[in-house]
C-alpha cells in the first residue's frame, strides 16, 4: 500500500497486534449477550468490507503510490479495522463456537479437528498469499472479501445459535443425539436404572438390588409382604376339644 521505511512498516503491522489484543475484551464481555450468530455475521461484513476497500485503493493508486500517500494510509486504516472486526467476532467467536456444538463425548475430538483445520488454513494463506499478492495486488483482497461474504451466507443459515443452550437443547436444536457417545449414554441409563425411572416406566421388571435397582424399594417391598401375613400371637399351640 506504498508505505515504506521501517518504522513506518513497524507502525502499520505493530498496530494490527496491539489492536487484535483490545478488541478481543468487549467480545469476551459481550459475546452472551449479542450472540454467537449475530457476533459473526456482522464481524464478516466488516472484514469483507475492509478487504474491498483495500482493493479498490490498492486498484486505483498502485501505479503511483508517492502521489498517493494519504490513500495508502486509508489502506492501512482498513486494515486496522480489519483486525479490530476479526478480533471481535472470528478470533474469540469461533473457538466458542466449535467447543459449544460438540456433545461432551465428542468435544476433544471435534475441538482438536477445529485447531488442526484453523492452523492448516493459517499456514496455506501464509504460503500462498506473497505470490496471490505479487500476481494479482488487489485481486488477492477481492477474494478474501468474498470469502468474508460468503460466510454470512454460511453463518445465517448453517451455523445454530448456541448462546445460553445447554447440551441436551443443543440437540433438539440439531434434531437428533446421534453424537451421543456410548459413554454418555451408559450413564444416563444407568442413573434412570438407580432412581427407578425404568422400572416404573415398565421398561425393566425388578430384578434386585445387584441390577441397579435402589435398594430401599427393595426394603419397602420385603416390609409390606411381612405385614401382609397373619401373625402369631405368641409361641402357644391351642386346640379345641
Amino acid at each position: 500500500i506504498g508505505l515504506e521505511g521501517n518504522t513506518i512498516s513497524l507502525l502499520a503491522s505493530g498496530v494490527v497486534g496491539i489492536v487484535l489484543f483490545l478488541a478481543t475484551i468487549p467480545a469476551v464481555l459481550y459475546i452472551d449477550i449479542w450472540g454467537r450468530k449475530p457476533t459473526l455475521i456482522a464481524g464478516a461484513a466488516v472484514m469483507g468490507t475492509c478487504h474491498l476497500v483495500v482493493a479498490i485503493i490498492i486498484a486505483t493508486c498502485s501505479d503511483n503510490w508517492p502521489a498517493h500517500r494519504a490513500a495508502g494510509w486509508v489502506a492501512c486504516s482498513f486494515v486496522w479495522i480489519f483486525a479490530a472486526a476479526f478480533g471481535v467476532s472470528y478470533g474469540p467467536g469461533g473457538w466458542v463456537v466449535i467447543a459449544e456444538i460438540f456433545p461432551l463425548g465428542l468435544r476433544a475430538k471435534g475441538v482438536s479437528i477445529g485447531a488442526a483445520s484453523n492452523w492448516l488454513n493459517n499456514f496455506a494463506v501464509a504460503m500462498s498469499t506473497p505470490d496471490f499478492i505479487t500476481t494479482a495486488p488487489y485481486g488477492v483482497f477481492i477474494f478474501l472479501g468474498l470469502i468474508c461474504f460468503v460466510s454470512i451466507a454460511y453463518v445465517f443459515f448453517f451455523v445454530p445459535e448456541t448462546k445460553q443452550k445447554s447440551l441436551d437443547e443443543l440437540d433438539a436444536v440439531f434434531g437428533d443425539n446421534s453424537g451421543r457417545s456410548q459413554w454418555e449414554a451408559g450413564m444416563m441409563l444407568q442413573a434412570q436404572r438407580d432412581v427407578g425411572l425404568l422400572r416404573l416406566a415398565g421398561i425393566e421388571e425388578s430384578k434386585g438390588p445387584a441390577h441397579g435397582d435402589n435398594v430401599s424399594d427393595h426394603l419397602d417391598e420385603k416390609n409390606s409382604l411381612s405385614d401382609s401375613e397373619p401373625k402369631k400371637e405368641g409361641h402357644v399351640v391351642t386346640s379345641t376339644a
